[in-house]
């Protein structure tokens, strides 16, 4: 013991135990506070019985030396500490430039394992600023994990340990795989493997085994962890590429088999979570999955389910094997059959001057504008696609020109009218959107001056607009509340991403306020309208007609022309809107009509008589 504490003791200032501790950490030793960080022993005040020390924060601070004792560690002159308080400029170059080096000198002080919070303690606010220190340890994470001497846990309440020096690189490799605790750490191992691939010798019997377990581990995940199983196996024919001689082993579990197990959702969620590079991969694994015949089909299948980048790349994979019809045609009868999603859309749009310009046409803007019209309808997931093809509306100044280039007057004028309208875009970007059609057809200019055509009235009858008044009082009052009850206890079930419930109560949400929207527009625009005297020198409201058939042996039909919902087909009253309503309206006695028929054609008929509907 040093001689001044010796004599602190004999006089009875301070117990031996204290003395002890003390002369570990003399003046001009680093030492650690666990409170206040680094520091250096100063010197022992004896008079006063304290003990100064210069923290980083807090030099020349005085502590009591009983305490001193307890609290103080001494470390080293060149421990990361020490340098800490001495050299913290220095530490903070190393950080930057060799991030590695500097994990691997704090873990060889520390037993060689630390946990990354006792690590976060070390450099957060002192050798990496404060609001730097995510990007700087995921930058370092990264490099770690290329490093075999490092095991970098996947959770933070595993260690991270370094690998004794004279271990066997590839062992520790293989040794990254086996201490990965998940999925996709264990597709990192097989990563960093395959790019330390010339570590490992001909026909290693160790990277043989790996690949086995590899396979296992990924076909026990596929029904639980679809994505990450499917990365992992991916990741092993990679490996299997990579390695010398390295060969499929019996009971291999190929991808193309798991390929053909899976429904068509499944696949699209595993094509739009992996890499470009994975996406292609497995859509090379289709020809084995599906045979010749077959995979085409299933490729295009799935574009219904995915998104833009994977609609390009299965778009541009059938291309390029010189299947171009298929995808056209497939293009052509969604466009016909109107069930193509907005991604869909938007691949069409950008691919209006190569792939898609043989279907690019004026019609193709209506349905454009249908798309975003119901996109707006549904909920987020719904949202997101719907805003790649509004981007390109926005962001494409060429599109909307393409767009109307060839079109009729009419057309144009309905494209502009619905973009004016639209929901979709906020204010200024319809005006700037607008001043792109005016630009080409200053005719529609009206259109933006808000001279459109206006609402037209309905015409309904006194009973239908009181059941119709009913229906919307329940909606409002019973349907709307008890939906907003269903979604709140659906919610409370947990995971939305996987709660049925809420799926569904969410689908119905948007099917009432559809309903509501709808109805508020029919209530506003609606008109009681008395048809007991109508004027029966033509057909109008209010009106029965009797037709006969041009051809022999053809049936006569009788229809009563009433209000927009009154229709009752069974009793042969039609509402004055309906195709058949339109159609007669205002014709006489004596005129000839087209009627469509049960097959799709028209039939001709005469019209014998005209007179008041008899409401008994």
């Amino acid at each position: 013991m040093h001689p001044d504490l010796e004599k602190l003791v004999s006089r009875g200032k301070i117990d031996h135990d204290t003395g002890t501790k003390l002369d570990a950490v003399p003046p001009g030793t680093f030492c650690l506070h666990q409170s206040w960080g680094a520091g250096k022993v100063v010197e022992w005040d004896r008079l006063n019985l304290k003990v100064i020390v210069d923290f980083e924060d807090k030099p020349g601070h005085a502590l009591g030396m009983k305490f001193a004792a307890k609290s103080l560690k001494a470390v080293g002159d060149e421990s990361f500490i020490a340098k800490r308080h001495s050299a913290l400029e220095e530490l903070q170059a190393t950080a930057k430039s060799d991030p590695v080096s500097l994990v691997h000198s704090i873990l060889s002080e520390n037993g060689s394992s630390m946990m990354l919070d006792d690590l976060e303690t070390l450099m957060k606010g002192r050798v990496i600023a404060e609001g730097k220190y995510k990007s700087w340890w995921d930058s370092t994470k990264k490099k770690l994990r290329e490093d075999h001497q490092f095991v970098v846990p996947s959770k933070r309440t595993e260690p991270l340990e370094l690998r004794a020096a004279d271990a066997d690189p590839c062992q520790q490799l293989l040794d990254t795989y086996a201490d990965s605790r998940d999925l996709k750490g264990k597709v990192k191992a097989v990563d960093n493997i395959i790019k330390n691939i010339n570590l490992f010798g001909e026909n290693d019997a160790k990277l043989s085994e790996l690949a086995g377990t590899i396979g296992e581990d990924g076909r026990k995940g596929v029904k639980l962890q679809f994505v990450p199983s499917f990365e992992l196996l991916l990741a092993r024919d990679e490996l299997v590429s990579k390695a010398k001689d390295l060969e499929e082993g019996e009971g291999w579990v190929k991808i193309s088999d798991i390929i053909a197990e899976q429904e068509d959702e499944k696949l699209a969620e595993l094509l739009e979570s992996v890499s470009l590079h994975k996406a292609r991969q497995i859509l090379k694994g289709f020809h084995t999955a599906f045979g010749e015949e077959g995979w085409t089909d299933k490729m295009l299948g799935l574009i219904k389910h995915t998104n833009l980048r994977t609609i390009t790349e299965i778009a541009n994979h059938i291309i390029g094997l010189e299947k171009s019809d298929a995808v056209i045609d497939y293009f052509e009868n969604g466009l016909n059959q109107r069930i193509l999603t907005s991604d869909a859309l938007a691949w069409i749009c950008r691919e209006r001057k190569r792939h898609a310009e043989v279907i690019f046409d004026p019609t193709l803007s209506l349905s454009v504008m249908s798309s975003l019209e119901s996109d707006q309808l549904q909920e987020e997931g719904a949202v997101r696609a719907a805003n790649r093809l509004r981007d390109l509306v926005c962001d494409d100044r060429d599109l909307i020109p393409d767009l109307i280039a060839d079109a009729d007057i009419n057309t144009i004028r309905n494209f502009a009218s619905r973009l004016v309208a639209s929901a979709s875009f906020d204010e200024l970007t319809r005006k700037s959107l607008m001043a792109r059609v005016v630009k080409l057809h200053p005719e529609v200019q009206d259109l933006v001056a808000g001279r459109e055509v206006k609402e037209e009235v309905l015409f309904v009858s006194e009973s239908s607009l009181a059941e119709r008044k009913a229906a919307y009082d329940k909606l409002i009052k019973e349907e709307i509340p008890q939906n907003r009850e269903d979604i709140k206890i659906a919610r409370s079930y947990g995971d939305l991403r996987e709660n049925f419930e809420y799926k569904s109560s969410k689908e119905y949400q948007r099917v009432l306020m559809k309903r509501k929207a709808d109805w508020e527009r029919d209530l506003r625009l609606a008109n009681p309208y008395d048809w007991s005297n109508p004027d029966t020198s033509s057909v109008a409201i209010g009106t029965t007609v009797h037709l006969s058939p041009e051809k022999d042996g053809g049936e006569e039909l009788t229809y009563s022309i009433l209000g927009a919902w009154d229709s009752d087909p069974d009793k042969g009253i039609i509402a004055y809107l309906s195709e058949r309503g339109s159609i007669l309206l205002e014709k006489k006695v004596g005129e000839q009509v087209s009627l469509p028929d049960a097959n799709g054609g028209v039939q001709g008929y005469k019209i014998e008589s005209i007179e008041a509907f008899d409401k008994a």
